[in-house]
């Protein structure tokens, strides 16, 4: 797609008055290169981090909502749930100690990815190979669990798998790859960087098993500190690790659950202590914290990623990335080092709806940029924001004078008006406070003199908005206040 640079300025004009200054590589190319411009070098790890790790908890109880769901929030993590469909309701009292729909659909839309389990944990390969229309059958257990949390998600695809007992073999492994993208198993050694075929469903987890008598909570320290350090190794390596847990409770109540038949249950204190750690290791881009299901689509998609420079020139670098996998599962973003021209100091991206400004660097010998791109989310594009766009004095624009909504604060519908000394293009969008376009108030060409523009923001939540106004290859901004 051609972008004229009126709207380019548009896009850029934002990102400069709401953006301030503020590795182990694989690169995959399928033209020869040319230049060193437009080179794309896709990182082990989402952020360049430099191990992974997930944190799964199984059968979908109470408590996961309970205690789980708060403390990671509280780090900014996430976790996968293998649920075991049929035994959560839709309301309290629920099934033994199980959640229900709405408490898991709540974690689901704060990016908790909702997993299957199966349908009633059975020992599968105790079971028949059977077939889909067969209940008490390897395919039914598959296939009807990952069903039904797909239509409880509106149909976002459930792609990953937790044996049931972490029992499986080859057979099991074979038919769990016709449903998922992965699937968790047991296992003590954290999983390679890079996958492939069956290995993607023999996925390790480590399970940590608290030793008797837990009196006090300095009796589970010991276990703390182990697995602490198995996390260590895995940093070491470059691998991935994942936690295989079920229930969490303050320390407590860890008797009662235990003699109420819980499974080697964690407490709450264990897991605030492991967060505050993990969170320093993030920090440090030590470990990047994903569910099992984004990771899975990290690895398969940056293994599969090729990429094509498209065009070059002083200030714009297209680039095309693909990855050949099915795009409504594999659309996560990929982080990437991509090459630029050592005089830009500042780069402004565009890949579909997303924009972004980055600021510049040198590695090696060349100067690139760290950014976030999908592959087979449109093209690329790269403008040297340093020398292409200038920014205009906003206290004395030469060409026009874009005045201060009125009333303003306002409900629902302010007046916006603008002089232009002469005629000509006229762009004017309104964005949020976190930089998305939220809609083009006007644009097309303008005779010289006054025009206003009555926007109505019923359809709108309270909040400040701004709205840039671009003429000529220069731009103003102002920010609008709604109060409803």
């Amino acid at each position: 797609m051609h972008y004229s640079k009126k709207y380019i300025t548009a896009v850029v004009s934002f990102f400069l008055i709401l953006i301030s200054p503020c590795v182990s590589l694989i690169s995959k190319v399928t033209l020869s290169d040319t230049s060193d411009y437009g080179k794309v070098f896709v990182t082990r790890w989402a952020e360049d981090s430099k191990s992974a790790f997930s944190f799964s908890f199984d059968d979908g109880f109470k408590a996961q909502y309970d205690n789980v769901y708060p403390i990671l929030q509280e780090y900014e993590f996430n976790a996968t749930y293998f649920l075991l469909p049929p035994f959560l309701t839709e309301q309290l009292p629920g099934i033994w100690r199980y959640g229900t729909w709405p408490m898991f659909l709540e974690m689901h839309s704060e990016d908790f990815e909702l997993s299957s389990h199966s349908l009633n944990h059975p020992h599968l390969l105790q079971l028949p190979i059977g077939d889909t229309l067969t209940q008490n059958t390897i395919h039914y257990e598959l296939y009807h669990s990952k069903k039904m949390i797909e239509a409880r998600t509106n149909y976002e695809k459930c792609i990953t798998f937790a044996y049931p007992y972490a029992e499986h073999n080859a057979m099991l492994d074979s038919l769990a790859s016709l449903y998922y993208e992965s699937s968790r198993a047991i296992g003590i050694s954290p999983n390679h960087y890079s996958l492939s075929g069956l290995e993607w469903h023999s996925l390790k987890s480590f399970e940590v098993i608290f030793s008797e008598p837990r009196i006090v909570f300095e009796d589970d320290l010991d276990e703390l500190y182990n697995f602490m350090n198995w996390i260590d190794n895995s940093v070491s390596n470059g691998t991935w690790g994942i936690q295989l847990a079920h229930e969490v409770v303050p320390f407590a109540q860890l008797g009662d659950l235990i003699t109420q038949g819980a499974y080697n249950p964690i407490s709450n204190e264990w897991l605030i202590l492991l967060c505050e750690w993990l969170a320093e290791k993030s920090y440090d881009n030590l470990i990047w914290i994903e569910s099992i299901g984004n990771i899975t689509r990290y690895i398969k998609e940056r293994d599969a990623h090729s990429y094509q420079v498209l065009s070059q020139s002083n200030s714009l670098i297209e680039i095309l990335l693909t990855d050949n996998l099915p795009d409504n599962i594999y659309n996560y973003p990929l982080t990437a080092y991509i090459s630029i021209p050592e005089t830009w100091e500042k780069v402004l991206l565009i890949q579909g709806n997303n924009s972004k400004v980055y600021k510049t660097f040198s590695m090696d010998t060349m100067q690139v940029l760290l950014a976030q791109i999908i592959p087979d989310n449109g093209i690329i594009q790269l403008f040297d924001y340093t020398s292409t766009f200038v920014e205009v004095d906003e206290k004395q624009p030469a060409d026009f004078i874009l005045n201060q909504n009125y009333p303003n604060p306002f409900n629902p519908s302010t007046t916006i008006s603008y002089e232009i000394k002469n005629s000509g293009y006229v762009l004017l969008d309104l964005y949020d406070i976190l930089g998305n376009k939220i809609s083009v108030l006007t644009a097309g060409e303008k005779s010289a003199g006054t025009h206003s523009v009555l926007f109505d923001a019923g359809y709108l939540p309270s909040g400040v908005y701004t709205y840039v106004f671009s003429f000529e290859g220069k731009y103003q901004s102002k920010k609008l206040m709604l109060i409803k």
